[in-house]
């Protein structure tokens, strides 16, 4: 079993933890031995896990067999997974007395902009288990359906936010909910919101080839890396109950210069072991880096060369009707569906 020694060390020695950005069951093992909290799925992760083991849902699979091939059987699908590894992770939530110990389950990517439609599928998803964090968008519409399941006392994970003003309105709605959720006597339950600073890369990167800017990678490393930082900043000022939760790392620097945060991230093992390497070569600084300077130099020149890019790191540079609109947002979302949602279908 590999050693993930620079992540345990993190989650011992900082406020820093991190979950498993993977269903498949040795590597959630893996990084459960090495301090990780929690678990990530979605709709492509969890196709990967059933297609690689399906030995160890045998006793799902006619669940799976029985539901109509369609969105039925995408559902039935991430049920299987979602269930299985919540089952694992009960010790964790029951000890942290709810604080950890979540498996990540995302609703239909392609509903997106349909609230009544997420929300009743977040709902189904919740009820599978009370270690479950329902992962909806940061459109407009998930953003009202982020605010109605934390007022039912439902926890939420929101995703495919690329941007710092799609985090700070999750952030907002958590906190109304929570606010109507004390209101109805309900108590309020925890929330991590997922900011895809990779997912912001890749659209960086996309422009980048398409414009024959000549950024080079470390240059979008140090961009996206800014915009998370900058959501961790805002959310210790602001003292936001959401948790941060970087996610799609793209390299092991963004996963050591965001530690000391008070943040929950979720690594894939190819970064773990991106992580291992690095560490090994002492090349990551074992202390709190959240404080560290970003290349500024760096930044300017994504900023100067991709006007997009302000638009992720500047507050309040969209309102909620622009979220469905930006490029990062429908690249992310159109990946899920493609590589996970659509593949589920017809599993």
């Amino acid at each position: 079993m590999k050693d993930h020694a620079y992540l345990r060390w993190m989650s011992e020695n900082t406020p820093t933890k991190w979950c498993n950005d993977s269903a498949k069951m040795d590597e959630l093992e893996a990084a459960l031995a090495s301090g990780a909290v929690g678990c990530t799925s979605n709709p492509p992760l969890t196709y990967e896990t059933l297609t690689a083991t399906p030995e160890l849902f045998e006793y799902g699979l006619d669940a799976i067999r029985a539901a109509r091939p369609g969105d039925q059987r995408a559902v039935a699908c991430i049920g299987v997974v979602v269930r299985h590894i919540a089952a694992r992770l009960t010790d964790i939530y029951e000890s942290s007395r709810g604080e950890y110990g979540y498996i990540r389950a995302q609703v239909q990517p392609s509903l997106s902009g349909d609230a009544d439609a997420m929300l009743k599928m977040g709902l189904l998803f919740a009820s599978w288990a009370p270690n479950i964090k329902v992962k909806i968008p940061g459109t407009k519409a998930g953003i009202w359906v982020l605010e109605e399941l934390a007022a039912r006392g439902i926890p939420t994970n929101p995703t495919v936010c690329v941007t710092v003003s799609q985090m700070t309105a999750a952030a907002e709605a958590h906190e109304r909910g929570a606010a109507r959720a004390r209101a109805a006597g309900i108590a309020p339950v925890p929330s991590t919101s997922a900011i895809v600073m990779g997912r912001l890369q890749d659209y960086l990167k996309a422009l980048n080839e398409e414009r024959g800017t000549g950024l080079p990678v470390g240059d979008l490393e140090w961009a996206a890396l800014a915009v998370a930082k900058r959501c961790c900043r805002l959310f210790e000022e602001r003292g936001y109950r959401q948790i941060v939760m970087p996610a799609a790392f793209r390299c092991a620097m963004q996963v050591s210069e965001l530690a000391g945060a008070r943040a929950e991230m979720t690594i894939h093992p190819k970064i773990q072991d991106a992580v291992i390497e690095a560490d090994a070569a002492g090349k990551l600084a074992r202390g709190s880096n959240i404080g560290n300077a970003v290349d500024e130099d760096a930044v300017e020149r994504v900023r100067r060369a991709l006007p997009e890019y302000a638009l992720a790191y500047e507050e309040n540079a969209l309102s909620p009707d622009e979220f469905d609109r930006y490029g990062a947002t429908q690249m992310t979302l159109r990946g899920f569906d493609v590589t996970g949602w659509q593949k589920l279908r017809t599993l």
